[in-house]
Formats: C-alpha cells, structure tokens, sequence
C-alpha cells in the first residue's frame, strides 16, 4: 500500500500556480462583457432600409450584418439572400398601398381621387427612390406592389366609363410620370405635378371619347 501511494505521487505531476491559473482563469475586473445585440426581422429590416438610402448600389448582406453588429450568416436565418431581403423591404414600404383602405373615398369626384392616389404613391417612392431604380431594371419583383396601385387606379377612375385600353395607357402613362418625378428627386409636398396628372386624365378622357 505504502509502495501503490509513493508510485501515485511520482505519476501525477503537480500543477503550479500558473498552470492552475490557466486551467481555470478568472475573469478581471472591469467592463462586463458586450451582449449580443438582439436580432429579429423588425431589427433586420430598420437597418437594412437606412442602409439602403445610404449605401445604394453597394448595399450588401456584409455591410448589413456589420452595422447590426452580427456575423453576416446570421441573416441567412431570416432571408435567403439579398433579394429576399429587398422584397420584404418592398412589401413592407408600400403596406400602404392597400385596397381595403384607400388614400380618398368614393364620395370624391374621380380627379381628386386620382391627385390622393398619387400623392400616396410620391410620398412612399420619393421616400426610397432605390426602389424605383430596382424596379426599373427589374432587379426585384414588383407584382405585389403593381397590383396594389392598379386596384386602387381602377378605383379611383371609377364612374368615368372609359374603357379597358384607355384605362391602360392611362395606367401606364401614370406610373412612368411618377417613377420620373420620384427619381428626378422633386418633393412630393410639391403641387406642380397635379397638372401634369391631370394632363394624364384628360387624355384617357379624350382617347376614350376618340374610340
């Protein structure tokens, strides 16, 4: 026994002071430790949208990851990529553009809806004027956004009796003059473009008259 014991002393080395502190450090005092900053899709999206104005073309889920203070693949948990993240973006931009709740109400006569319309619209594109240039080049779709804007077009001219065509053009003849003015960096507070909406109205009036 005696021998088993002196064996057993000379096998298992001894750990010094500084070994020991290194097998079980102890934290200094001084600042606690920084968190992690919290992250959810509400963050995710605030973020992303300043970035955006800021950075434009060179937005990234790098650059995006860095001002949250996170590892760029903890987004990848939320969006797939870049242009998922653009789309929830847009969707979440231009909620307002809602069917259900119209920016006029049908007591209005149909040229005051179309001016409440617009301005709706001038406000949330001037807003974010990247995305307008995304959807110019068709860089993100679009078709949740367009089909919102058209049901609340086909509302606001209603009761003028035009038809399919000329409701089209009007459409389109609309859209390509806002994305302009929005883009062109004119404010939306501006009332220089009624005229030019008006202009527009007049001319699905008359092309309808023309048929």
């Amino acid at each position: 026994m005696l021998l088993d014991l002196i064996l057993r002393c000379r096998i298992m080395p001894m750990k010094t002071p500084k070994l020991q502190a290194v097998a079980s450090p102890v934290r200094r005092a001084g600042r606690p430790r920084r968190a992690a900053p919290a992250l959810d899709n509400a963050s995710i999206l605030q973020a992303a949208l300043a970035l955006l104005e800021e950075k434009g073309e060179a937005f990234s889920m790098r650059a995006l990851a860095h001002s949250l203070g996170v590892d760029a693949m903890a987004l990848y948990h939320y969006y797939a990529g870049k242009e998922e993240l653009l789309q929830a973006l847009m969707v979440q931009r231009f909620a307002a553009l809602d069917p259900q709740q119209p920016p006029f109400t049908r007591r209005q006569a149909a040229p005051r809806r179309l001016l409440a319309l617009c301005a709706l619209y001038l406000e949330l594109v001037s807003a974010t004027p990247y995305f307008v240039r995304l959807m110019a080049r068709g860089l993100v779709t679009q078709a949740d956004v367009a089909e919102r804007f058209t049901a609340l077009f086909e509302l606001a001219v209603e009761g003028l009796a035009l038809n399919k065509k000329s409701r089209l053009r009007g459409h389109d003849a609309l859209v390509d003059f806002l994305h302009g003015y929005a883009l062109a960096g004119r404010p939306a507070s501006e009332t220089q473009w009624h005229a030019s909406v008006s202009l527009i109205l007049a001319g699905m009036v008359a092309t309808h008259n023309a048929v």
